[in-house]
């Protein structure tokens, strides 16, 4: 083969020249674009929204849990305070029936030796001594009975109360604001705590026309 025939080939094969490759619209190439990095993020986005579904399913029952316990421990607190309540006052009721009879005759011990040191200051018929003495085994006596809970029953007014005195006499009066009214303690009341072991005996006034 001669040179020109081999120049005239390569030039033919040569000519032609290097041919553009087929455009394609933008939006086309976003469209398969998208269609191939949406469907990661799709999983991605569910993924996450499934998690957080799990995260409040699981805070909300632990928050069920809590106030369920809360209501527990409030309820078993309330049932063990009125438990100690019960038990207090059945002691103290146990207690007083148990020890009443005590009382009492110490209190009445109380009143002889008041009655005596009385009547001794008075008539004169008691030493100075034996006066002395009464007065601090009294005073000794009253501090015992304190101890144990047992006081005498103070007057808060001199409106006559039924709760904490008994009437033994009735002195009448023209004064009808006077009507009711303590006109004189004979006896003091006593009582443990809230309970009543005897009431005051009382002179009241009675209005009468």
């Amino acid at each position: 083969m001669g040179p020109k025939k081999e120049n005239r080939r390569l030039f033919g094969q040569g000519s032609q020249l290097p041919q553009q490759p087929k455009r394609m619209n933008l939006p086309q190439m976003r469209e398969r674009t998208g269609d191939v990095e949406g469907k990661p993020v799709d999983r991605q986005q569910q993924q996450v929204l499934s998690f957080l579904s799990s995260l409040q399913s699981n805070f909300t029952s632990l928050v069920r849990l809590v106030e369920k316990r809360l209501t527990y421990d409030k309820t078993k607190e309330q049932a063990f305070e009125r438990l100690y309540q019960e038990m207090d006052s059945m002691k103290q009721d146990q207690e007083l029936t148990n020890l009443r009879p005590l009382y009492i005759d110490l209190i009445l011990l109380h009143d002889r030796m008041e009655m005596i040191y009385k009547d001794g200051a008075e008539n004169g018929s008691l030493s100075p001594e034996v006066a002395e003495l009464l007065k601090s085994l009294n005073g000794e006596l009253m501090e015992i009975l304190y101890r144990r809970g047992v006081e005498p029953i103070f007057l808060e007014s001199i409106t006559f109360d039924p709760r904490y005195q008994e009437v033994v006499q009735v002195v009448p009066t023209e004064v009808q604001e006077e009507d009711n009214e303590i006109a004189a303690v004979v006896r003091n009341g006593f009582r443990y705590k809230e309970v009543i072991l005897r009431p005051a005996k009382v002179i009241i006034k009675k209005h009468r026309v």
